[in-house]
């Protein structure tokens, strides 16, 4: 049936919802014996295609949604609950075809005018409709600026621009801006903080075909209203649930808002929140910083003392669970500098991102590595082509610097910063060099007193054995392994299993004989456990790929989808395996 059911599929995409309808009409019966082709509904979302036009919805669809409704209406007053269950469930099937006819609609210039009060009413009256409402209209708007042709430019080049039919559109959309605007602030105030995104998904596609001066009394109206709930200094849940709703309107506004006037209105009223005690207005703040950035150059590039300013002051404010929203918008800045501008913020940035590393949030931790990374890359991508090597080389020499750091947490830190970066950039032939530096300057580290400084040691090490070229590591091996191997004892649990695993990276690439000679006399035991060890896992491997190549084949398993430090987690975490 599913093979079925997808191949009707395919051939209403090919042909189009308006021929597909006229070869199968979709008929809904509330009787045993009558026609009932309204599966068809099922098959046609998803599969509208490229041909669906708003102006057939309108005049095949909407009919057949009102009939329905009616007709539940009807079927309730008869007691005949289950059939009115079955035709709301239609009733809003219907529905859920309607992204699908504006993800191409040719026609939303003409079309949309006489469908637009029939949305509004819907969304305002019928709450288990505005999923596929909102989606509808994000996606028109979404898709009519995505229509662009090339133009070429009176003094030489081409321009990119709007198509003639899109600009239509998108002018069609906007003078309708007056009444859905409103409309979604209404909902989204009344709606919990959990179902809001879809809300503002729509605001934003909305603004951005908005009319400027339209837009402008919507952005200072709301502005307004959030400065007066600033004003109530109560504190109180409800205040700081209406300032944090107000915010969010503000940053669905903020990338259609014209930079030079409103974008420094947003700023002023969001850089106290950068300081604020609460943890969901301090959120906000940055991620209205972040989007003021991303989307207003020319405002960052005249305001970027002032931002870095206070980001400096709020940095000791800034709340433990608002670390990743911090690092997010320290990338947006990231990426707005300049050669000279980078050059001059690098020490400051650098030095919050190698301490984020060490959070305790799995996601913060994550978008210091992500900002590390980006930053590295920012340092090779505005250096000149000869000196991207050298510009990747200052980046990895300016974290080293942690390594001389007051604190373990610093030292560490670092050294888990340069694990990553290193990791990343492991192909260049450029940070070999620097690697191989690193590396004897680690090695003293692993007789330090502080088990965290020596876990990133360890880190390091594994990320260095598999990066550097066997002739660089070999010959240091004797200033390796013996300090490596002192902790190998039940008094450093965690340790013993990720000195363990290095041992056996290092019998696997240098040899079991390199390693008894350098490998202390007490720990002899160890590689001879490992290589019974090894050999019993071999045997029992063997059979059990001999025992499933007969009963099930050879076939293997596709792997899944991994996400950018998928790799890098991976070799981290293969030490851990025996805990």
């Amino acid at each position: 049936r599913g093979t079925l059911m997808a191949s009707i599929g395919l051939a209403a995409r090919a042909i189009g919802p308006q021929e597909f309808v006229l070869l199968l009409p979709i008929r809904v019966s509330t009787s045993v014996d009558g026609e009932d082709t309204s599966w068809l509904l099922t098959v046609l979302r998803g599969h509208c295609g490229s041909r669906a036009t708003l102006s057939f919805f309108s005049s095949y669809f909407m009919p057949l949604q009102a009939w329905l409704l009616n007709r539940a209406a009807e079927l309730a007053t008869e007691a005949r609950h289950v059939e009115q269950k079955n035709l709301h469930n239609l009733f809003e099937q219907v529905w859920a075809l309607l992204p699908g006819f504006c993800a191409s609609a040719p026609d939303a210039s003409t079309a949309f005018p006489g469908l637009a009060k029939a949305l509004g009413t819907a969304l305002q009256e019928r709450p288990e409709l505005r999923p596929p409402i909102l989606q509808g209209l994000v996606a028109l708007i979404l898709r009519q600026r995505s229509l662009r042709e090339v133009v070429p430019r009176d003094g030489g080049g081409v321009d990119v621009v709007l198509t003639s039919a899109a600009a239509a559109s998108l002018e069609a959309l906007g003078a309708y801006a007056k009444n859905f605007l409103p409309l979604l602030f209404n909902l989204h105030q009344a709606e919990p903080a959990e179902r809001r995104e879809l809300i503002q998904e729509a605001i934003a596609a909305y603004a951005s075909a908005a009319p400027a001066p339209m837009l402008a009394g919507f952005f200072k109206s709301v502005l307004r209203q959030l400065l007066e709930a600033t004003a109530d200094t109560d504190g109180s849940q409800g205040s700081i649930e209406t300032q944090c709703s107000l915010l969010e309107l503000l940053l669905a506004l903020a990338p259609a808002i014209s930079p030079t006037d409103q974008a420094p209105l947003l700023w002023r009223a969001c850089k106290p929140h950068l300081t604020h005690a609460n943890v969901l207005l301090q959120k906000k703040g940055y991620k209205a910083l972040s989007t003021l950035v991303e989307h207003h150059p020319s405002f960052f590039s005249q305001r970027l003392d002032e931002i870095n300013a206070a980001l400096d002051e709020a940095l000791p404010a800034c709340h433990t669970a608002c670390k990743r929203r911090r690092l997010l918008c320290l990338q947006a800045i990231a990426t707005r500098l300049s050669a000279d501008q980078l050059h001059a913020a690098l020490g400051r940035m650098l030095g919050e991102v190698v301490l984020a590393t060490k959070e305790s949030n799995v996601k913060s931790r994550a978008a210091a590595f992500d900002a590390l990374l980006l930053i590295a890359e920012r340092a090779q991508a505005v250096a000149p082509d000869a000196k991207r090597a050298d510009a990747l080389s200052s980046v990895v020499v300016s974290v080293a610097a942690g390594l001389a750091g007051k604190t373990p947490h610093m030292v560490a830190a670092s050294l888990l910063a340069l694990s990553r970066l290193l990791y990343e950039h492991r192909a260049s032939p450029a940070i070999t060099p620097a690697g191989i530096r690193l590396f004897e300057t680690v090695l003293p580290l692993l007789r330090h007193r502080e088990q965290e400084v020596v876990r990133a040691a360890v880190v390091l090490l594994k990320v260095q054995l598999a990066a550097l070229p066997r002739e660089a590591v070999e010959p240091l091996l004797p200033r390796l392994v013996p300090p490596l191997l002192a902790w190998c004892s039940n008094k450093h649990a965690h340790l013993k299993y990720q000195v363990r695993y290095l041992m056996e990276r290092l019998v696997k690439r240098f040899g079991l004989e390199v390693m008894m000679q350098v490998t202390p006399e007490p720990h002899t035991r160890l590689l001879t456990h490992m290589r019974k060890q090894k050999e019993r896992a071999r045997r029992h491997t063997d059979a059990r790929l001999a025992a499933k190549a007969v009963r099930d084949g050879d076939d293997d398993e596709p792997g899944g989808p991994r996400n950018r430090h998928a790799e890098y987690e991976a070799l981290l975490g293969e030490g851990d395996e025996d805990e």
